[in-house]
C-alpha cells in the first residue's frame, strides 16, 4: 500500500492533499487508511508534510526505490556490527548486482573526488585509522 501511494504521490507536480491521493486511489482505500499510510511514510522519510489550512499536504521524497533504500539503511543503523551485516549483504549479491554495486561505488568515488580536489578519500581515511 505504500509503494501504491507514493506512485500516486510522485505523480504529482506540487503537494497534494491525501484526499487527493485516496481520490486516486480510486477509492479503494478509506480516507483514514490514507492518512495512516502517509503518517508512517513520514515517520520513514519517504515524504514531507506542509500545513495548510487545518489539513496537510504531502510531498514524496523518495520514490519506491528510495523507500527501500530507507528501508535498508534503518535495519544496518539497528545492528551493532554493521561490518558483518555489509560483508554478510554483498557476499549474498547476484553476480549483476555486484557488478552494479561496484559501478555505483566507482562514480561516487570519482564525484567525490573531483568535490574534494582530486584527494583520494580511501587513502586518506586509511591514514586517519
Amino acid at each position: 500500500m505504500e509503494a501504491q501511494v507514493l506512485a500516486v504521490l510522485g505523480s504529482a507536480t506540487t503537494p497534494v492533499a491525501a484526499t487527493w491521493v485516496q481520490e486516486r486511489l480510486d477509492g479503494e482505500l478509506a480516507y483514514t487508511t490514507v492518512i495512516t499510510i502517509l503518517t508512517r511514510l513520514l515517520g520513514k522519510q519517504a515524504v514531507t508534510r506542509t500545513r495548510s489550512g487545518r489539513s496537510f499536504l504531502w510531498t514524496p521524497v523518495a520514490d519506491e526505490a528510495g523507500l527501500t533504500a530507507l528501508r535498508m539503511r534503518r535495519l544496518l543503523d539497528e545492528r551493532d556490527d554493521r561490518d558483518a551485516v555489509l560483508s554478510s549483504f554483498v557476499s549474498a549479491l547476484s553476480p549483476h548486482d555486484e557488478r552494479v554495486l561496484r559501478s555505483l561505488l566507482s562514480a561516487a568515488d570519482a564525484a567525490g573526488d573531483t568535490l574534494a580536489g582530486g584527494t583520494d578519500r580511501s587513502a586518506a581515511g586509511e591514514a586517519e585509522n
